[in-house]
Formats: structure tokens, sequence, C-alpha cells
């Protein structure tokens, strides 16, 4: 504290005016080194290449023990379930699973969930998932591994990928006539997508009852879950493998885990990858195919939203992936071969989960992926958001400095005895009034709580049906409302002087905090919202010119959530339509936007996802306080700043 208690001593006096005066520069200059160390992530000399830390894995990777009767029983159980799928266009042929899984020696069982759906006036949905399990022979029931495939009717709007069904009932009579099991397996066919694998996680760890997902009881279990795989296969005529690693709230599968599956997948001859969209191996050395790769992985984990029922298994601490096997072009010809190979992947997966005498620990946790082959861990990839989040918290100390010196362009012609009296009378002149500001604190954060309260309300969910407004417009109604409620605060509580400077290093000081604690959760939604918000927050300025000030609010409106959200839509629809006309795609535009709040909304009331939570509880807050901050009240003893 000695720079700021001895104000008498001209050096440091001459430095904190340098700071002040030139505060924008500085904080843009760490925001663009964060971006361009970013940038420098796919160079070899910032990533390294991929290793196996766990060699309890590798004997998975032995030849394998599986026979073409194995691969003959695919077939088979594949015609056979073709024609029960026509007798079950809208929902799962439970008789012949359950029929299928007792005659290869499973211990079979039901599960049934109900989903009370928080809008459209109370309406219920009701599925069904199935699984069976395999008893160690070796051990108690104390771990098991779980093999899942979601079931999806004829008449789904999604992709077709039931032929994941045949490969798990084959593997399941193959591993059940081996010895070698440690571990139970667990096979798992579920429903309604990732509700029900949802469900079913929650009535197995014993979730609570009487929520929006009444997760039902489960008659047996297993032991714990060591690691878990996701098949979503389209066809048995497989042209390559695509990994799904992003799971809930931006977690990651355990680096090991995802590296056994490559190192299997091109031991039995399937080209497989992180994003693999053909038959050809990713082997491109370019940086922009790197960079690309690198932004792909970092634009899907920042939502938070699983791509695949892998990721709700992270949430329990387990490790699991999805194999997404992807159907062969109709312009080849139909073959069959990769159907030994998909099983023999199963099978090294399986058999290298079962060798294992621990959790998955060695290896890395949080990364990002430059290549199939190579990846960024958190070490090498955190300094870039450090610089941009850290841009906020050096221009917070920097305003708090700028409370006892100015950045006046006169400096050098003062003297120093002119220094140290100036600088002691305005720190004997500064009076915080606390309560103020913390009032206007107070009130900012009761708005980002009635964000997130007033739609789990049951009195506004049934306003909105007896209104018979949609889910999507009520919801999207309800927060334009808080929106403008929030615009027309600084006509209530805004404050003047020294108490509006120091709620804006308050919210300085937030906003960085709570960007480098969501960067070490999910990097990826640390670094995309610090890309978006940090450059206007530099450049806002409370204490201004009317020129500026008339920047400084229109940036603020720009960091909007809600504008921050169709903007990204926006351009997300113009990519993905280029071709429609302007009024069409901002209407389409609209859409997205109250679909994706709601989807928002529905995921973080039934899976956990803490995206709209944070959004609500933090950013808006601070949104609320910047906006309060450039209506300052009129004063005539306001101090002019210079240089912010």
């Amino acid at each position: 504290m000695g720079l700021l208690t001895n104000p008498s001593i001209s050096q440091k006096a001459k430095y904190c005016r340098k700071l002040v005066r030139y505060n924008t520069a500085i904080c843009l200059t760490l925001y663009l080194l964060g971006v361009g160390f970013f940038c420098a992530l796919p160079d070899a000399n910032f990533n390294s290449g991929t290793y196996f830390s766990e060699n309890a894995l590798l004997p998975g990777l032995v030849n394998s023990e599986l026979e073409m009767e194995t691969v003959n029983l695919v077939k088979s159980l594949s015609g056979e379930l073709q024609r029960e799928r026509e007798n079950y266009p809208k929902g799962m042929p439970y008789p012949w699973l359950l029929a299928k899984m007792r005659r290869f020696g499973l211990e079979t069982h039901t599960h049934n969930f109900t989903l009370n759906y928080p809008f459209g006036g109370g309406k219920r949905f009701k599925g069904e998932n199935v699984y069976g399990i395999l008893r160690a022979p070796r051990i108690a029931s104390t771990e098991a591994i779980v093999i899942s495939v979601p079931y999806r009717p004829p008449e789904t709007v999604h992709t077709d990928v039931s032929a994941g069904v045949p490969l798990m009932l084959a593997f399941a009579d193959f591993a059940r006539r081996k010895k070698y099991w440690a571990k139970d397996i667990i096979f798992l066919v579920t429903e309604q997508e990732q509700l029900g694998m949802q469900a079913w996680l929650e009535a197995y760890h014993g979730g609570d009852e009487g929520r929006i997902l009444d997760s039902g009881l489960l008659r047996a279990r297993a032991g714990s879950i060591q690691a878990a795989l996701n098949l979503e296969v389209q066809s048995l005529d497989i042209s390559h493998i695509n990994l799904k690693i992003e799971g809930l709230n931006g977690q990651l599968p355990n680096l090991d885990l995802h590296n056994l599956v490559q190192k299997l997948s091109s031991k039995n001859g399937i080209i497989a990858g992180y994003k693999q969209s053909s038959s050809s191996p990713k082997r491109s050395f370019r940086y922009q195919d790197k960079l690309l790769n690198l932004l792909s992985m970092v634009f899907s984990q920042a939502s938070g939203v699983p791509t695949g029922n892998h990721g709700l298994f992270h949430k329990y601490g387990i490790e699991a992936l999805t194999l997404e096997a992807v159907k062969r072009e109709r312009t080849q010809q139909q073959q069959f071969q990769e159907v030994g190979s998909m099983l023999r992947i199963i099978e090294g997966i399986s058999r290298s989960l079962n060798n294992l005498l621990e959790r998955f620990h060695q290896s890395f946790f949080f990364y990002l992926l430059v290549s199939n082959d190579r990846f960024v861990s958190i070490g090498d990839y955190m300094p870039s958001l450090a610089l941009m989040a850290g841009a906020l918290l050096i221009k917070a100390f920097i305003h708090y400095l700028s409370l006892y010196y100015t950045g006046d362009n006169d400096e050098t012609e003062k003297s120093e005895e002119t220094d140290a009296v100036e600088t002691k009378q305005k720190a004997g002149n500064i009076d915080i009034g606390y309560f103020s500001v913390g009032i206007v604190l107070l009130v900012a954060h009761t708005i980002g709580a009635l964000v997130v309260l007033l739609p789990q309300s049951k009195a506004v969910s049934h306003y909105l049906h007896e209104a018979e407004l949609s889910t999507q417009f009520g919801l999207f109604s309800l927060f334009v409302a808080v929106l403008v409620v929030a615009l027309t605060l600084p006509a209530f509580c805004s404050l003047s002087g020294i108490n509006g400077e120091a709620l804006h290093v308050a919210v300085l000081l937030e906003l960085g905090t709570v960007l480098l604690a969501v960067g070490m959760l999910n990097f990826s939604l640390g670094f995309s919202l610090s890309v978006l918000l940090v450059p206007f927050i530099i450049l806002i300025r409370p204490v201004a010119s009317r020129g500026a000030m008339f920047l400084s609010r229109l940036c603020c409106l720009l960091i909007n959530p809600l504008v921050v959200l169709y903007c990204v839509l926006l351009a997300l629809t113009w990519y993905l339509f280029p071709e429609l006309a302007l009024k069409p795609m901002l209407n389409k535009a609209l859409t997205a936007t109250m679909d994706a709040l709601t989807f928002s909304v529905v995921d973080s009331m039934i899976y956990g996802n803490w995206l709209f939570d944070m959004v609500s509880l933090i950013f808006v807050p601070c949104w609320v306080l910047l906006w309060v901050l450039l209506f300052p009240k009129t004063a005539t003893n306001d101090r002019q700043t210079v240089g912010r």
C-alpha cells in the first residue's frame, strides 16, 4: 500500500498518472495479446502430441478374441430388429429387447420415468428404458462399465442409429462367454434421447424424487460406474467414426479415453477422430486447418450442451464418450467388413477399462484438441484468458488509482511540492457512500435473481398457459419486460461522483474474477465471453464528454445479454442460410433467439446446465450496473476525468 499511502513521493505519483492517462491503451493491448496468444496455440511449439498416461489401458490393444460367429449374429439381429421396428413405429420394441437380453444371459430389467414438463399447462411425458447387467465372474459387483445405445423409433426426426442395438447385443453374447471380466457390464437402451439417460443416471445414483423429472426406481444395480461408452451407429456399412466428447457444462472425458478409442480405431482399419467428417484421415499440417479445428471445439463446448448421451455421465465423475459410426455414402457399394472392426473396437475398449485398478486420474481433464493426435493442455491455453480477463482487473486497479491521481497532460510542469499537496487533498476528500453503492449492487443482483426465478414460478407458467401464449414467446416477453425495467433503473438509483467511480471498480472486479472462474471450469465459455465483452467494457467511460458518453452507451447496449444472443444467432443464420433476404433472416434469427432462451431454461431445470443461471445471476446484474453508471447524477463539483 506504499503506492497509495505515500503520495508525497513524486516519482510514484508520476507513474500513477501515466497509468491513469494510458489505461485504455494498456487494457486493449492486454486484450489483443490474449487473442494473439490463443491464435498461436495451433503452432506445434504451443501444443503437444497425445500419449497414454495410464499403462493399464494397453491390454485392450492386444489381439482380439472375437470370432466370425459374432459378426454373423450382428447381421441376424439387425434383420430381426428391422422387422420389429415396423410393428413399433412410434416406440421401442420392448418385448424383443427383453427377450434377446434374457436369451444372452443378462439380468434384464426395465426402468420407467416421467417428465412433468414445467410449461404448457402441466403436460406429462413418459418413457421406459431397458437394461441388462452382465455380472463379473471374478469379483463382487463393486465396479461397472456402461455400454449404451439411444433408441430412435422409425418416425423420429433424428438420424436413425438403431444399428447400434444389434452390435451391443452381439457383444453381450460374446462377453458372456469370457471369464476375465473384473467389472460388471451394463447394457443400456434408452428412450427419449438424453432425457432417458438423465432419468436412468438419477435413478442409479439415488436422485431426488418429486422434481420436474421423476426418475423412478431401478430394480437392480451394478457396482460403481467407472466409464461409459455410447454408440450411435447409423448403419452396419460404416464409413468412419466421429468421436463426440463434449459433455454437460463443457466437461470433457479424460484424454486417455479419447486416445484409447483413437488408437483402437486406427488399429482396426476405421478412420476415427474428433469432428471426423469423411473416410479420409485428417492429416493437414496447415495452420488454418488446425485453428479452425480448435475454434470448432471452442464453439461446441461453450454452450455447455452435451453432444451425446455420454455428456450426462461427466456430472457423476464418470468418463464417457460417444462413437458416432457414420453411414457410408449410397454411391459406394455396400460393404459390411466394418462390422467386425466395430466389434473389435468395442471389445478393446471394454477390456482396457476392465483392466483399470482405479478411476482415470493420470491424464488431462482440461484440454483442447488441435488435431486427432495433438492437444493443448490447460497450462498452455489459460494465459490467453488470463490476459483478457486480467485487462479488466488492471482497469479496476487503475481506476482506483484515478481516485487519487489524474492523468493531466501538464503533470511535468508541476513541482514536487504541488504534487504532494494536491494528492493529499484528494485523499482527504474521498468519502465513499458504501450504503448507496451497496443498495445499487443489491437491486441489480435482485433483477438477476428474478430472471432465474420467474421462469420457474408455477404462477408464471400457469398464466402463460391460460393466456394461450407459446412457451417460447411467453418466456421471451418475460425477459424483455425485465430488460425494460433495467433500462429505466437509472431514473431511480443513479450515483454521482466518488460513489459512481467506486461502483465502477466493483463491477470491473466482479467481471474479471467471474471470467477467470468460468474459464477454469469451461475455458471455451470463458474465452468466448471475454472475446465478446472485454473490448466493449474497456471502452465504456462513465464520466466523459457527450460524444464519448454516446459511444459508451452504445457499447453497453451491444453487450446486453439478449442483444449478444440475437447477434450471435443472426450471424449463424446468415452463415447457414445465405440465400435468405434481410427481413426473413432477421425473423428467423428472432425465432431462433426465443427457442434458444427456452431451451436454456429447460436445460437448466432438467439437466443442471448452469449457462442460463450464470448469465442471469452474474452478467445481467453487471450489465445493469454498467447501464446505471452511464447515467450519473449531475453535480457541479463532479471531477472531470481525462483518458478514461
